[in-house]
Order: structure tokens, then C-alpha cells, then sequence
């Protein structure tokens, strides 16, 4: 699977050139620096960390979030053609080094270090698929026009009784692979009341109902902090919607938003907790979701990121791992919980525990909605 996803993570350097060193998207990064940075941080945690081999600082410097800014890092990376030499050969030494490495030591024998850097990439190849999603809404591809008035129906749902149950939220250290991140260690029961959950996330077709209604405009859907988010970005639309003259102009960009009844995606959490008033419901705590999830009542799980109620927390007996601040920088009250993953989510990090996390203005990622019942 490693192999794979590097291999996968390298193919990405055989676009055309003028794509891979622009930032399409003040929150993500070039395409050519994710590249880099994935394999560097397999070597940064293989060969320095655990072979003693000398730090590469001039990498350090260009492929380390902490070092360099998002904006800074387009004017700081190499020459295509250097790039793709270097990583080609980096690649080459990581096979030799993992050949290399005790089998003996603690992160290899119990596989968290194959597991960690594997779902590293994971991540990153999401994030790669973001600055597609964003060159295509940029440049137009896929657009298709819909008459509101033909499109929308109203904010119905199928709903799923949870019965009262109380539910395991996170894991043991000890459990099955894929390694657990910290955020997700510290397994504890929390008590779920009976409730009803949305069988299936919000659709494109519910969500123009949601925008025939005002609900962009009505100033009582939304709190305080995503009113102004809303009116100081002119938000009207999910993100990659344009909406005038009683039409709506839709960017599919992915394969996942082909059609009226899939689920609506490019929803920020202020967003989805405004269209959950103007239902009359509610997001689902991530507890919910997990104890839903887990009772075989939700369908279309994995095709959008679920924004959850709850900000990201740590859990009873949280440590830090594998180093200080992998976690609790984001444990701010500001970044909100995604649960289920997305149509561009890769196999080590599609699971039920699993935790993304965004800030609520936040649409590039691949989110869309789920309701439960108030």
C-alpha cells in the first residue's frame, strides 16, 4: 500500500508543468509541494528519525509547513525538471532505507511507522484532488446549468430511528491496523439518547430548495460569526455555484457531484448549520454519527466528508503522538469535525474513527451535510 501511494503521490509530477507550481487556493499549497513534502516527511520519520541519518535542511526548509508560508512555497521550490530528478532518486534511497531499518525496533515491529506514513500520503492525495477540484471551478470544466424552479424540492428526508445506546468513542492503543492517530486514541462510553438520523446527506436538488426559500439571505438561520463570514465573501451558493437570473451555473469537477440527487458538496460548516435550522434540525454530535454509522443506518457514507456538531477535542488520557503538536493546535473551539470521508478519500484513512477536522469557512475541502433530528 506505501508503495502505491508514493508511486501515486510521484505520478502527480507528470502533469503539465504550468499546473503543478501555482497555488489555485489560499489554503492549499502547489501540487509539486505536496509531492515533496509527503516523501520528505517518509524520510524526515525513516532515515533521520529512526537510522540517525543527518537532517536535509535546505529540504526542511521548503517542504516543512512550520518553515514556510502557503503563499511563500510556489517562489521556493525547484526547477520541474530538478524536482522530478531528485524525488525520483529520494524514492529509490526510501525503499533501500525501509530494507535497512531493525525489524526489531518498536515502530516498525508493531507497523505504526508503515501505517502512519501510509495514511500521510492518504492525506495528501485528498488534498491533491482539492487543487484539482479548484483548477476546474477556476477554469470552468464541467459546467452544466440548472432552472431552479425545475430543480428544487423541498428539505425532505428519510429518517433513520437511533435508538438509546451508549457508544465507544475512540480507540485502544492496541487496536487493529491502520495505527489510530493521537486524536482518536482514548477510548471512552458516551451516552447517545434515542433520535432520528437523515438516512443520506443532503442532496443538490434539497440544497436549491434551500437557496429558493432565501435561506442565503435570511439573517436568523445563521449565527453571528458565519453571518458576517457569509456577507463579507458575498456567499450565495455552495462553493463553484453561481446563482442569477432564477438558474444556477454548477462546476461538477468530480465524479461524485454528476447529478441533482447526489450529495450537495462545497459546504462550509457555517453553511451546513444554517440550512440545519431552516429544516428544522440539527447536525449530529460526532457521537451520533459514529453510533448511527456503526447500527447500519446511514447509506451514501464516503461519498462527502459529514460536518459534525462538535469542535475537535481530545479524548480522556489524550498524549501527544508522535510528536507535541501534531493535535492540539487544532483543539481551538474553531475546527470543526468531519466524519465518513469523500468520494476522493483513499483506503487508510476510510474509517468510522477517523477525525478531519476544518475551520467552519472552510469549502475547498470535499463536505457536504447530514441531518439529525433536533
Amino acid at each position: 500500500m506505501l508503495a502505491s501511494l508514493r508511486a501515486d503521490m510521484l505520478a502527480v509530477l507528470d502533469r503539465p508543468a504550468a499546473t503543478l507550481h501555482q497555488q489555485v487556493h489560499p489554503e492549499l499549497s502547489p501540487l509539486a509541494w505536496h509531492v515533496g513534502h509527503a516523501l520528505q516527511v517518509e524520510r524526515h520519520w525513516l532515515c533521520e528519525r529512526l537510522l540517525g541519518e543527518p537532517v536535509d535542511e535546505v529540504a526542511r526548509a521548503i517542504y516543512f509547513p512550520e518553515y514556510t508560508h502557503k503563499a511563500a512555497r510556489a517562489t521556493q521550490l525547484p526547477p520541474l525538471a530538478t524536482l522530478r530528478r531528485s524525488l525520483s532518486t529520494l524514492a529509490d534511497e526510501l525503499d533501500l532505507a525501509w530494507q535497512r531499518v531493525p525489524t526489531h525496533h518498536g515502530a516498525i515491529s508493531s507497523g505504526y511507522l508503515q501505517a502512519f506514513v501510509t495514511q500521510h500520503y492518504a492525506q495528501h492525495l485528498e488534498t491533491v484532488a482539492m487543487a484539482d477540484h479548484a483548477q476546474r471551478i477556476t477554469g470552468g470544466i464541467g459546467i452544466r446549468s440548472v432552472w431552479m424552479s425545475d430543480a428544487a424540492t423541498p428539505a425532505e428526508d428519510r429518517w433513520c430511528q437511533l435508538d438509546a445506546t451508549r457508544v465507544t468513542l475512540g480507540r485502544l492503543q492496541d487496536c487493529e491496523t491502520p495505527a489510530p492517530y493521537d486524536n482518536e486514541l482514548g477510548a471512552h462510553e458516551v451516552d447517545v439518547p434515542a433520535q432520528h438520523i437523515a438516512a443520506k446527506p443532503v442532496t443538490v436538488r434539497q440544497w436549491i430548495g434551500f437557496m429558493q426559500d432565501d435561506g442565503y439571505t435570511t439573517q436568523d438561520l445563521w449565527g453571528a460569526e458565519g453571518w458576517q463570514w457569509r456577507r463579507r465573501h458575498s456567499v450565495t451558493a455552495p462553493w463553484g455555484w453561481r446563482a442569477e437570473h432564477g438558474a444556477i451555473t454548477i462546476c461538477p469537477a468530480w465524479p461524485a457531484a454528476a447529478g441533482l440527487d447526489a450529495p450537495v458538496v462545497g459546504i462550509s460548516h457555517h453553511e451546513a448549520a444554517a440550512y440545519a435550522k431552516w429544516a428544522g434540525a440539527k447536525l449530529p454530535h460526532e457521537a451520533v454519527w459514529l453510533a448511527a454509522r456503526q447500527a447500519n443506518l446511514l447509506d451514501n457514507v464516503g461519498i462527502v466528508w459529514e460536518w459534525c456538531s462538535n469542535a475537535l477535542t481530545t479524548f480522556p488520557g489524550f498524549v501527544a503522538f508522535p510528536y507535541a503538536r501534531y493535535t492540539t493546535p487544532w483543539c481551538d473551539g474553531r475546527h470543526w469535525v468531519l466524519k465518513g470521508g469523500s468520494a476522493m478519500t483513499r483506503a487508510p484513512i476510510r474509517r468510522a474513527h477517523f477525525r478531519n477536522f476544518y475551520t467552519p469557512e472552510q469549502r475547498h475541502i470535499f463536505a457536504g451535510v447530514r441531518l439529525c433530528e433536533p
